[in-house]
């Protein structure tokens, strides 16, 4: 019995521990809500009172402004040394800065200084972006120094005091040359030569005030000079002209020389000719028209040209030649064509023809019996032909009306013996066309002669 009792009480004791555990959680959960909803309400408000004030007309401008300020203090200052108000430092390398000397040029020649240095600013940020913008350079002082090697420090300037400037190379080793004087003797170039025009020769420059001058350098420079040279500028001349041409000094890889030259220019006199020829102008056709058709006639809107080029070049040349492709030919045609100028020819009054060729059927006929010449037999050798040939038959192609115009006396066979010592050769038959019909072609079966020449010589 007492047992019982036991048990019952202890199973009470359970169930009233359960129920004050329960009513505790209810209590929590009803706390944690209450807290939970208070702190909503206490957002809302906030949140709502900001809006009130960012939005208020009255107040958004004053807010605008205390934002712009933490701004621009963020930006520009660094709380890391000092948390209110400390600069930001920055840096900033400037390249190819120019080097200049402080030194007697009259009396030296500087080696071994670099034409320019690096420059590496540091400073407060607008300092620096205002200096960097500046016109600096790198300065070397060589004042008092003699000739020989030396180390020198170069220096920046021109950045302003508010930043710090460290230069790279900051020491260099330079050596001072002291100078002397040679006389040289000029050459000259024509420079421009693109704008004169090309009917224009340029005669040999003559130098009124004499063709030397003085050159001032060390030593090793002067021994580097290859050949002085006087730039004479013909740009848009048209006659004879003086000018004061500029010189310059070359090595010998054709590479300038600094160098003080005195004068550093001279008095050059130029005269300008325009030697010039008029030569008929001639039709040269290649190639065979196609299709069994030939050429019957050509006519050319221009007869001769004036040809432009020195006495020299001139003296050489009878005419000026026009090339025609018959090849290219299938029907009557009209066309303009180039005229070929020979080599050392600057320039012609007419340079394009314009051509109206004809085509007509193509015939031929065979001329029997034409003579074989010898041509530059200076020697006066005995030859002796195989099979004893003294004649030729030419077969003579074009149209009708074109080969109807040629008889024997219009063509010109030959071997030529120019150059021959004694012996026995297979010379090649030449045919030559002695008229001014240039549409007809000529050929023959014979192609090449044996020839031995023979005998003494006969002076």
């Amino acid at each position: 019995m007492a047992k019982k009792d036991k048990r019952k009480k202890r199973d009470l004791s359970k169930t009233e521990l359960a129920n004050r555990i329960a009513n505790q959680s209810r209590w929590v959960s009803s706390a944690y809500t209450s807290v939970e909803d208070s702190l909503f309400r206490a957002i809302r408000m906030i949140s709502s009172l900001v809006d009130k004030v960012i939005f208020s007309k009255y107040l958004m401008p004053l807010v605008a402004l205390l934002l712009a300020i933490s701004l621009y203090i963020s930006v520009n200052y660094d709380s890391e040394n000092n948390p209110f108000m400390t600069p930001l430092s920055s840096a900033r390398t400037l390249n190819n800065v120019a080097v200049n000397a402080i030194y007697n040029a009259e009396s030296f020649e500087i080696r071994g200084l670099p034409e320019t240095c690096t420059v590496t600013l540091t400073g407060e940020a607008a300092n620096v972006t205002n200096a960097a913008t500046r016109e600096g350079y790198c300065q070397v002082n060589l004042e008092g120094l003699t000739e020989g090697t030396h180390s020198v420090s170069l220096v920046a300037s021109g950045y302003g005091d508010n930043v710090n400037a460290l230069v790279t190379p900051s020491d260099v080793t330079i050596t001072l040359e002291r100078k002397t004087t040679r006389q040289f003797e000029v050459d000259y170039d024509f420079i421009n030569r693109d704008e004169l025009d090309s009917r224009y020769i340029l005669g040999e420059p003559t130098f009124p005030d004499g063709s030397r001058v003085n050159i001032r350098a060390s030593q090793s420079t002067l021994d580097s000079i290859a050949f002085v040279k006087v730039l004479i500028d013909v740009a848009g001349v048209s006659g004879d002209f003086e000018q004061e041409a500029s010189l310059v000094a070359y090595d010998a890889s054709g590479n300038v020389v600094n160098a003080d030259i005195i004068p550093n220019t001279i008095l050059v006199s130029v005269t300008v000719s325009s030697p010039h020829k008029a030569v008929p102008i001639s039709l040269n056709i290649t190639g065979t028209v196609p299709d069994n058709m030939a050429i019957d006639t050509v006519s050319m809107d221009q007869q001769s040209t004036i040809i432009y080029a020195p006495e020299s070049v001139l003296d050489t040349i009878d005419e000026v030649n026009v090339n025609l492709d018959a090849s290219s030919l299938v029907r009557d045609t009209q066309m303009a064509a180039p005229i070929t100028l020979p080599e050392g020819v600057s320039s012609a009054d007419v340079t394009m023809v314009n051509l109206d060729i004809s085509l007509a059927e193509k015939e031929e006929k065979t001329i029997d019996n034409i003579p074989i010449n010898y041509r530059n037999n200076t020697n006066n050798y005995q030859a002796e032909v195989q099979d004893d040939i003294t004649s030729v038959s030419v077969k003579v192609e074009g149209t009708r009306s074109n080969i109807d115009a040629i008889d024997v006396g219009d063509i010109y066979v030959y071997v030529d013996m120019e150059g021959l010592s004694p012996g026995t050769y297979d010379l090649p038959l030449e045919i030559r066309l002695n008229s001014s019909n240039h549409y007809v072609v000529l050929s023959s079966e014979v192609l090449t002669l044996n020839i031995t020449l023979i005998g003494s010589e006969e002076n």
